[in-house]
């Protein structure tokens, strides 16, 4: 399966926190690149999907082989320029698409498989050499297309899948899998998560922090235009269970037509980044942006808008691609800037809050060249940073590379 970049989908409440749009100054980097580690063969797609959790780091190449591999390596005494290769991963069945996405948390990683047929998950825990799934993570409804958010928090997994319940159409769910107690076995989904709006392409993105579960959905119609929004769902305190809708709809209170907003989506504590990498910020189109969400005192509303809107790079950037929020601090993947060789911006939050603005600091790969791709998906994990680029020709013509940041001192 060839990820492409260039996506064609089938295509606002006030709240008292939205802020007036900024556009904020790129600072230089004060990050250090520790590690790449590249793809074997030309068009596999390698960093396609990049997850990282601890001292461990995986790389999806979901054309490897054609039938996909995601790769896990572990950084040799917490030393992260120094990688060692320490499992490979493959589809049971053999089918194409395996690689896209993957997620991890501690010694749990999750790949998505989205085949001819149907599209499942995989878990291996503490995957080492040629590992095999401990568990298929399928659904109990007719279910088509592929699998495009994924998230995991400790024995909770979200399956993000746009076109679950009707294709071409994208009528789309969100899939959350509990670990049972005696560990991860075949199963089908705990809970189904789904929205009120139809043929919105809900599912695109998903993400996991505690008890909230964000789900994208890029088409979605926002005071007459097609912008997209996002779902914010909280576990209930029986635990999930059964068929459930959101508690409160995230919106854009000035997103452009066709922005794509909830493209991709992060959550951190109270704190939700969503991007929309077709938003047009002035006269540049496809600028793209991050839109920053902070739970309100009162407690999350039916319906909000931003806290505030990050912005930066040029026209055509397509920032907010990918995000990923840990704590305090924000990455986003600017995948098209510069003729495509593509950088990452990390924002941290100021000690007043997401609504008082943030400085964006760029990282850029130390081999960088027009058309990487670079930023095409990004991961965050304590001090250290990941970026998938999945055009690299740092070492032949379409290899793909994942690189590895921490913060300088």
């Amino acid at each position: 399966m060839k990820i492409t970049l260039t996506l064609t989908l089938l295509s606002l409440s006030l709240s008292a926190f939205a802020q007036s749009r900024l556009t904020h100054p790129v600072q230089e980097a004060t990050f250090q690149q520790l590690a790449e580690v590249t793809g074997s063969q030309a068009g596999d797609d390698f960093g396609a999907s990049v997850a990282v959790s601890g001292n461990t780091l995986v790389v999806g190449a979901p054309a490897a082989s054609s039938v996909g591999a995601a790769y896990v390596y572990t950084a040799t005494n917490g030393d992260w320029t120094n990688l060692a290769l320490v499992a490979t991963l493959t589809p049971p069945a053999g089918q194409s698409g395996f690689g896209y996405p993957v997620a991890i948390s501690g010694d749990t990683i999750v790949v998505g498989d989205s085949g001819p047929t149907e599209a499942v998950a995989y878990v291996f825990v503490n995957p080492s050499g040629n590992a095999t799934p401990a568990a298929e993570l399928s659904t109990s409804v007719v279910s088509g297309g592929s699998i495009t958010g994924l998230g995991i928090e400790g024995g909770t997994i979200v399956l993000g899948m746009p076109f679950a319940l009707g294709v071409p159409h994208g009528e789309g769910a969100a899939f959350v899998y509990v670990e049972p107690s005696t560990g991860w076995a075949n199963m089908t989904q705990t809970a189904e998560l789904l929205s009120k709006d139809e043929n919105t392409f809900f599912g695109w993105s998903a993400a996991i922090s505690g008890r909230a579960i964000v789900v994208g959905a890029t088409e979605v119609t926002v005071g007459r235009v097609e912008q997209g929004a996002a779902y914010l769902f909280l576990e209930p305190a029986a635990g999930w269970s059964g068929t459930s809708g959101p508690t409160t709809e995230l919106e854009a209170s000035s997103g452009t037509r066709k922005a794509e907003f909830g493209y991709s989506v992060s959550v951190s504590g109270e704190t939700v980044a969503i991007g929309a990498p077709q938003e047009t910020i002035g006269s540049s189109q496809n600028s793209g942006s991050v839109y920053m969400f902070t739970r309100p005192s009162t407690g999350w509303p039916k319906t909000m808008t931003e806290t505030t809107e990050l912005t930066a790079g040029a026209g055509g950037s397509e920032l907010g691609l990918s995000v990923a929020l840990s704590g305090k601090t924000l990455v986003a993947g600017a995948p098209f800037q510069r003729m495509g060789q593509g950088f990452v911006y990390a924002f941290v939050e100021p000690s007043g809050g997401w609504q008082n603005g943030a400085q964006a600091k760029q990282i850029a790969a130390s081999d960088g060249t027009d058309n990487d791709l670079f930023g095409y998906f990004v991961a965050i994990s304590g001090g250290v940073i990941v970026a998938g680029a999945i055009e690299s020709s740092s070492i032949s013509p379409g290899d793909g590379a994942a690189y590895v940041f921490g913060v300088s001192h």
